[in-house]
């Protein structure tokens, strides 16, 4: 619904974040023991969604529920030390993690083959290096792929 407001209180039309203004809305919210008018706002991705005067200005929510959660995350992941899916910590630290059993990252026996297998998990995916006969062979493959992989990314990621 539109509601004629004086000229310098009316938002429509202006951009705040992600959120473009569409109009002033029949919604209202509770701020304490008095109620604000909420405006309706179209988010970049679409999604339309309901905000105050006050939550419009500050960037860190003038987006929909569905984009500040995907920012959450964003944010999260960088603090965190994550560069294009992957987590710098994790794959500069030979420390193995408490389910390891083979004494190797990334080498595991598969009892149904009965052989050693060797994977890295780089970018958010699952690189299979391939099913060995002996242990060795496996964590030779793996530290392989750690070099070649990693340190190129590690390279890559200081020159940024």
């Amino acid at each position: 619904m539109d509601k004629k407001l004086p000229k310098k209180y009316d938002l429509s039309g202006e951009r705040f974040g992600r959120l473009t203004v569409i109009c002033l809305s029949d919604r209202r919210a509770a701020r304490g023991k008095r109620s604000v008018p909420l405006w309706e706002c179209k988010c970049d991705c679409g999604n339309i969604t309901y905000k105050a005067t006050d939550t419009l200005k500050n960037a860190d929510v003038s987006m929909c529920a569905d984009c500040a959660k995907k920012y959450a995350i964003e944010k999260m992941r960088a603090q965190s030390g994550y560069r294009d899916g992957t987590q710098i910590s994790r794959i500069t630290s030979h420390k193995l993690i408490s389910t390891n059993t083979s004494g190797c990252r990334g080498v595991y026996y598969d009892r149904n083959s009965k052989k050693w297998r060797a994977r890295i998990k780089f970018k958010g995916k699952l690189i299979n290096l391939g099913s060995y006969a002996e242990f060795d062979e496996a964590a030779k493959a793996r530290r392989a792929a750690e070099a070649t992989i990693y340190a190129s990314f590690i390279e890559h990621i200081k020159e940024k």
